[in-house]
């Protein structure tokens, strides 16, 4: 199979494995991807993923790629807080988390980190899908901000936050107050109950 073929084909997918080759044509030679990637053609990505060196690389690919790379996992953490515009920079590479060990994967596209959660906390995340194919699960607000203070038990004062640069004027308006508190029930960690407080007087602040 010619690539400009094989482009028409696989063009739907903006990231293929073998198996998706295979799937179009079952005698496809996995050497053949090695000879397109050095021509240029398609670039490799972790995971044995590939994709069309053509296709747009933008926050809405590198969401659904962290989501498909590693599951059962969802976009949050400082990835969320960016998105949301709750910290004032992006974060080169995508962060989540999942209910399978914390693991990195490395890539041109930066670092797609995932933290551990139990399965139980594995919840409060929507889903987008600002393209068809581009489907991610990203944290709510609320869920976001819970995961971050779960994982940085050094927030122990106001001025830990205020060093983290944090827009309390989104906090203050977007933050859904009832839905955080039943988020964080569900958490039921005092020393998390703790960090959540100084939050509340930084937004208050």
């Amino acid at each position: 199979m010619k690539f400009r073929e094989f482009e028409t084909k696989i063009n739907k997918l903006p990231v293929f494995k073998l198996n998706d080759i295979r799937k179009i044509d079952p005698d496809f030679h996995r050497q053949q991807l090695t000879y397109w990637q050095k021509a240029g053609y398609i670039k490799s990505l972790p995971g044995s993923y590939y994709m069309l060196s053509e296709r747009q690389v933008n926050e809405n690919f590198l969401f659904m790629f962290a989501n498909r790379l590693y599951e059962p996992s969802y976009i949050s953490l400082e990835s969320a807080l960016a998105y949301y515009q709750i910290i004032p920079e992006t974060v080169f590479g995508v962060t989540s988390v999942s209910s399978r060990k914390t693991v990195r994967f490395h890539s041109e596209y930066g670092i797609f980190s995932y933290k551990n959660f139990q399965p139980k906390i594995l919840f409060g995340y929507q889903i987008i899908e600002p393209k068809q194919a581009l489907k991610y699960k990203i944290a709510n607000l609320e869920k976001a901000i819970l995961d971050f203070l779960y994982f940085h038990p050094e927030i122990k004062s106001i001025e830990d936050l205020e060093t983290l640069r944090w827009n309390s004027d989104i906090l203050r308006i977007e933050l859904k107050k009832p839905q955080f508190s039943q988020y964080l029930q569900i958490f039921n960690r005092k020393s998390l109950n703790v960090r959540v407080e100084i939050l509340m007087e930084y937004i208050n602040a």
